[in-house]
């Protein structure tokens, strides 16, 4: 079972919330500390009934403590407040970009992997270059493969 803080009680018979406490505690029994205090649903709305009928308060049918229920006429004009408006939104934040962006990381990684291509073609022909001038004759090799000190 649910239960409703009593503030939220006060709220729907539009009564102070220390006058509620009071009433709960001298009427019913029931000892609450503060208006952030918790009963039980069944309780709180026999109880907001019965004071409703005591001081002839109209109280919303349907659902006692949902928000819709709760809502009272606006202060500034006397008028009730339209159930499809909404608040202004509060300002977002704005943010710059972000700092790694998969797109950069991307590019980067591609950049690289052409650096590392070019790197290991010019390996290649570095190393097929010393290839074929150690397969070509040269005037100084000794002959009978006896190695040359100098």
């Amino acid at each position: 079972m649910a239960t409703i803080r009593i503030h939220l009680v006060a709220k729907a018979l539009g009564l102070p919330s220390q006058e509620i406490i009071e009433q709960l505690r001298r009427d019913s029994g029931i000892d609450v500390k503060s208006a952030s205090s918790t009963v039980e649903e069944i309780v709180a709305r026999q109880f907001a009934m019965r004071v409703a009928r005591e001081r002839g308060i109209e109280l919303p049918s349907g659902r006692l403590f949902t928000e819709a229920a709760l809502r009272r006429p606006s202060a500034r004009r006397g008028r009730p407040t339209q159930p499809g408006a909404e608040a202004p939104k509060p300002a977002r934040p704005t943010l710059g970009p972000p700092r790694l962006i998969k797109a950069a990381k991307a590019a980067r990684a591609e950049a690289r992997a052409a650096a590392e291509a070019e790197a290991a073609v010019a390996a290649d022909a570095e190393s097929a270059g010393d290839a074929e001038s150690a397969a070509a004759p040269t005037d100084e090799a000794p002959p009978n493969g006896a190695a040359k000190f100098s």
